[in-house]
């Protein structure tokens, strides 16, 4: 099962309402994916791991997980920037072995 985490700055609000647009996206993939709701703050944790990281923040690329622009999604200007890039990833990690 893959696991997309949702961060923003607090990993409240503006995460559970990007959490819950991607659970409705992947409702039509046949791929398992869990939705978490992280912060910035989650990251730093070296227990942390996801395998895809949707953001409102800016993150570093020495993150090392795939990420995902979620402003898109929070604005409602042009959800399907977010989604396309989101499958995307997902595609290549599934059809990548474990």
């Amino acid at each position: 099962m893959l696991t997309i985490a949702v961060v923003c700055g607090a990993g409240i609000a503006t995460s559970a309402l990007i959490a819950q647009q991607v659970r409705d996206h992947l409702a039509h993939r046949t791929g398992d994916a869990e939705v978490v709701q992280s912060t910035v703050i989650d990251l730093l944790s070296p227990q942390f791991t996801a395998d895809v990281v949707v953001s409102t923040v800016d993150l570093p690329s020495t993150l090392g997980i795939p990420r995902v622009n979620g402003m898109p999604l929070l604005l409602g200007t042009n959800p399907a920037l977010t989604y396309t890039d989101l499958d995307a990833i997902l595609d290549r990690l599934e059809s990548t072995p474990r």
